[in-house]
C-alpha cells in the first residue's frame, strides 16, 4: 500500500512544520499534517487578505516553528521585470515581517516553488535558478540550472539530493530533469526526459525502489532514481491518448492506493503564449479556445502499468483545469473537478474499473485542494459566474457544504491551499497578487 506523506516523518524536511513543502509531501497527496477546521454548527468561515504589488505573482506559503512565509515571482506577460522573492509575514494580519532580497530567475516568469529543509535552510526554484536562504531570509547561495528555461517543482530524494524539471509546452521538444545537492548547490545529474512535460512530477519511495512519475502530452512514464542517477523504467509506462478525442496534456500527478492518478485537459487558454515566449512569460498573454474533449481522470497501477482506468466524471465538452485530482487512500475516495464547466465531485474507488459516484456539485474549483484527514474536510475554491471567488469547505464523503466565504479575489487562481497554524488555511489569487487566510469563527 502506498505510504501516506502526512503520516510519515518527511525525512529531510523541517520537522516542526505543518507545511514544509509543496502539496504536503513528495507524493503530492495534498493531505494536511495539521488538525482540520472542524467547523461546527453556529460557526462560519471568514477571510483576511493582503494585496501585493501589481507585478508580483503570489504563489504559496510554508511555515516553520509557527512562523509563516510566503513566496512568489513576477507576473507573466512582463518583459522588463523578472524576480523571485520570499517574505515572512504575520500569520494573522499577513503584514510583512521580513523580506528576502530580489532573487534572480534568468528572466523567466513562472510560479516556481519553495521548501524548507531539516537544517532550516530554505530552497527556492524560480526560472532557471535555485536559491538557498536562511530563516532570516538572507541569501546564502545561488545556482544556475543547466536548462535555460522555467522550472516547475522541487522535491527531496531519499539521499538528500533534490530534483527539479523544466516545463516544455512544445511537443517536439523534451524536458530535462536536474538532480542537485542542496548542501553544495552543485548539479549532480542532468537527464533528458522522453518528451515534453508540463505538470509537476511526484516522487514515490517504496521498498521496491525510488520512482519519479511524470507525464508527456500523451503518456505517463517513470524514472528510477538510484546512486544519484535517473534511468527511464523501460517496463513501466501507459498512454492516456484516446483516439479521435481533441485532448490536451495532463498537469500534476499524485500517488495513492498503489496507483498514479492524474487528469488530462490541462492546456488552458493562456498557456501557449506564456510557455511559447522566450524567456518564459515575457510576452502579452493571449487567450485561445480549449480543446473540445471532456476532463477525464486516469489511473495507472504502480505495480502493473497495463492495469489502467479512465473515468469521465462529468461528460461535458471543453473541459479544463490546472491541477491534479485528490485521492484519499484511507477512504478510497477520488475527488475531481472541471473548472471550465463548474463541476466538482467525488467517487468511491472499489477496485479496477469500479467507480461509485458519491456526489457532484456545481463548483468551479481552480486550485490544488487541501484535505484534512482527521475531519474529512476538503478546502477548495469556487469561481462564480461573475469571476469572483469563494472559499468552500466540503465533507468529502457526503458532499455537505460546511462553510463558504467570499475571498475578495477574482478569476481562477490555479494555485493551491496550504494548511495554517490553528483552524485556518492560506491560499492566493496567483497572478492577481493576493494572499488570503481562511479561518473559522
Amino acid at each position: 500500500m502506498t505510504q501516506q506523506d502526512y503520516q510519515s516523518e518527511l525525512k529531510g524536511y523541517y520537522q516542526n512544520s505543518t507545511c514544509a513543502t509543496e502539496y504536503g509531501g513528495i507524493r503530492r497527496q495534498k493531505h494536511a499534517r495539521s488538525p482540520g477546521l472542524n467547523i461546527q454548527s453556529g460557526e462560519s468561515l471568514h477571510v483576511t487578505s493582503r494585496k501585493f504589488a501589481n507585478d508580483r505573482w503570489v504563489v504559496g506559503t510554508f511555515n516553520v516553528d509557527n512562523r509563516l512565509f510566503v513566496f512568489g515571482g513576477s507576473v507573466p506577460s512582463q518583459a522588463d521585470v523578472s524576480i523571485g522573492w520570499v517574505e515572512e509575514v504575520d500569520p494573522i494580519t499577513l503584514e510583512v515581517v521580513n523580506s528576502s532580497p530580489e532573487l534572480s530567475t534568468g528572466g523567466h516568469n513562472w510560479c516556481g516553488g519553495a521548501a524548507v529543509l531539516a537544517d532550516g535552510t530554505i530552497i527556492t526554484g524560480f526560472g532557471n535558478r535555485i536559491h538557498k536562504l536562511n530563516l532570516d531570509l538572507e541569501l546564502i547561495a545561488e545556482m544556475e540550472l543547466p536548462m535555460d528555461h522555467a522550472h516547475n517543482g522541487i522535491s527531496l530524494l531519499s539521499d538528500g539530493m533534490m530534483i527539479t524539471r523544466n516545463l516544455e509546452h512544445e511537443h517536439s521538444k523534451k524536458s530535462v530533469f536536474t538532480v542537485f545537492d542542496p548542501s553544495t548547490m552543485q548539479v549532480v545529474k542532468r537527464v533528458e526526459f522522453v518528451g515534453a512535460s508540463i505538470g509537476r512530477f511526484c516522487v514515490d519511495l517504496t521498498p521496491e525502489g525510488e520512482f519519479v512519475y511524470a507525464t508527456t502530452p500523451t503518456h505517463i512514464h517513470r524514472l528510477i532514481y538510484k546512486d544519484q542517477n535517473l534511468i527511464l523504467d523501460e517496463n513501466w509506462s501507459a498512454s492516456y491518448d484516446l483516439p479521435g478525442e481533441d485532448q490536451s496534456f495532463a498537469w500534476c500527478n499524485t500517488v495513492g492506493d498503489d496507483s498514479v492518478w492524474f487528469m488530462d485537459m490541462g492546456d488552458t487558454p493562456p498557456l501557449e503564449t506564456i510557455m511559447g515566449a522566450y524567456p518564459v512569460g515575457t510576452q502579452p498573454m493571449a487567450f485561445s479556445k480549449s480543446c473540445s474533449a471532456p476532463v477525464r481522470v486516469h489511473r495507472v497501477s504502480t505495480t502493473d502499468s497495463n492495469s489502467t482506468d479512465v473515468l469521465t466524471p462529468f461528460e461535458l465538452p471543453y473541459g479544463g483545469h490546472n491541477a491534479s485530482p485528490l485521492y484519499v487512500q484511507d477512504k478510497k475516495i477520488l475527488l475531481t473537478f472541471d473548472t471550465n464547466n463548474r463541476k466538482t465531485g467525488a467517487w468511491r474507488f472499489n477496485g479496477a474499473g469500479d467507480f461509485e459516484e458519491l456526489w457532484v456539485h456545481d463548483i468551479a474549483n481552480s486550485n490544488q485542494v487541501l484535505y484534512y484527514p482527521n475531519t474529512g474536510e476538503v478546502v477548495l475554491d469556487d469561481v462564480l459566474d461573475d469571476k469572483t471567488v469563494d472559499a468552500v469547505v466540503i465533507d468529502i464523503e457526503t458532499g455537505e457544504e460546511k462553510g463558504r466565504t467570499a475571498t475578495g479575489t477574482r478569476y481562477p487562481a490555479a494555485m493551491a491551499f496550504y494548511p495554517g497554524l490553528n483552524r485556518d488555511c492560506y491560499s492566493t489569487s496567483g497572478v492577481e497578487g493576493v494572499l488570503y487566510r481562511v479561518f473559522v469563527s
